[in-house]
């Protein structure tokens, strides 16, 4: 199955990724959270374009008929083609099912208490990763311990 794209050529700049979000979903559900430098919508198409800097970190939210994935990217050129996106990505790390739920509320909390989830380089998140997989409930005093001595 091919992925969803719309043609859209004069949408976005050189070197940016273009996230395709379609209205109806198809095999997937798509959910884009990054700090996108524009978006629009194309109602022939029924779907909304975001508009990712190069370099940019987004979080992506893939919900398939029998799992969840989130996945961070950074945009630029890369080896992972995933749905949606109108460039191949380097991924940064993938997490799947509870996960998925520890991100969102991770996310959230970064971005009410650190100044945003989106400005922090790859060795951030990798250390954000490994919050993550650790067992039970998001370990919010090493998420703010994390983000503290980014902000110093």
């Amino acid at each position: 199955m091919q992925p969803f794209r719309v043609n859209t050529p004069s949408f976005g700049l050189p070197g940016e990724l273009v996230i395709t979000i379609p209205d109806e979903p198809r095999f997937y559900s798509l959910y884009a959270d990054g700090a996108f430098s524009r978006k629009t919508y194309i109602r022939e198409e029924a779907a909304s374009l975001f508009s990712y800097a190069p370099g940019a970190a987004v979080f992506l939210y893939y919900t398939y008929p029998t799992h969840r994935a989130a996945t961070l990217v950074r945009a630029a050129p890369g080896n992972a083609g995933l749905p949606g996106l109108s460039m191949r990505v380097c991924v940064v790390w993938t997490v799947h099912a509870s996960k998925v739920d520890k991100l969102k509320r991770a996310v959230a909390y970064l971005n009410k208490n650190a100044g945003g989830a989106y400005r922090f380089g790859d060795g951030f998140y990798m250390r954000l990763y490994f919050i993550l997989l650790q067992r039970g409930k998001l370990n919010y005093v090493a998420l703010k311990k994390l983000a503290g001595k980014q902000n110093v």
